[in-house]
């Protein structure tokens, strides 16, 4: 499904989950999103697609960049290619309760274009990860755990001085738990008639306060972020299937085929028709990362 929340088990000892890819598993990683921010490190392969919240960019060796918080993202690659790529997911509580001004934090680390402005911050960055990454592939003995700390919290340092950058502050008292449920009920509910109305009504809270969570925490209010995520399961479906549109809208949660066709013209500035003829043929290599 798309958009599904990945759930996290943190390395023992550590405030992040580290991941690297296996060299005997597919490079496409589905979308899905985690309430953490994200790190990424590719150290070799090829041009690696990632898509954020719907738009694409495409990664090289010796690329770093970061996800922002609930941002649904994923990746797909040419599988053939020997990928080394590896990255962290840092423990949102164990962050803010560090840093509690990283709660507004939005991040804007995106490969070499980013290094090429900071360049010793983006290197510094680039040498603490690799030390991690290689200190991880060896049991951790004590000394070697706060070695790692150590160069964690300098990665922190690095990335927080130079790469982000404030969101705008409305005074709102973050609900992280709420944000989380509401998007999880929307990932698993799209397809049926959804409004922020009823989810507000669901939760407990005014429709204002959703929509004020939902603008500081995802940037974008309910109701878009609904239509945001039937958008991504047509799209894929488009791709992926012979569907006909009123099919599609339907298993999407689109009220009817027109309603679709104009939200998503709105969307890619094509109708899903023209997308279909002008990207399926490529559906095997880039689906997952729709």
């Amino acid at each position: 499904m798309i958009g599904q929340y990945e759930q996290v088990e943190q390395a023992t000892g550590l405030p992040f989950k580290y991941f690297a890819h296996d060299p005997l598993t597919d490079i496409n990683v589905a979308p899905h999103w985690h309430q953490g921010i994200e790190l990424n490190f590719l150290v070799d392969g090829g041009a690696l697609k990632f898509v954020t919240n719907g738009h694409t960019k495409e990664y090289h060796p010796g690329d770093i960049w970061a996800v922002n918080r609930r941002d649904v993202h994923s990746a797909t690659g040419d599988s053939n290619l020997d990928w080394q790529e590896f990255g962290f997911i840092i423990d949102d509580k164990f962050l803010v309760s560090r840093l509690p001004e990283s709660m507004n934090w939005h991040l804007s680390l995106e490969g070499k274009q980013s290094g090429m402005v900071i360049p010793q911050a983006y290197a510094e960055i680039r040498e603490h990860g690799l030390a991690i990454h290689h200190l991880l592939q060896h049991a951790l003995t004590a000394t070697g755990r706060l070695q790692v700390l150590s160069h964690f919290y300098a990665l922190l340092v690095a990335l927080g001085e130079n790469f982000a950058t404030p969101m705008a502050s409305e005074d709102i008292n973050p609900n992280p738990r709420l944000i989380n449920a509401v998007m999880t009920t929307i990932n698993q509910e799209f397809d049926r008639p959804l409004s922020g109305s009823e989810l507000a009504r669901i939760f407990h809270v005014s429709l204002t306060t959703l929509n004020q969570q939902f603008n500081a925490n995802v940037q974008m209010p309910v109701n878009k972020y609904i239509r945001f995520v039937r958008l991504l399961n047509a799209r894929r479906m488009l791709l992926e299937s012979d569907n006909t549109l009123e099919s599609i809208a339907s298993a999407c949660g689109f009220s009817s085929d027109k309603t679709f066709v104009r939200n998503f013209k709105d969307w890619k500035h094509m109708t899903p028709s023209d997308y279909r003829h002008a990207f399926a043929r490529y559906h095997r290599v880039d689906a997952s990362c729709l």
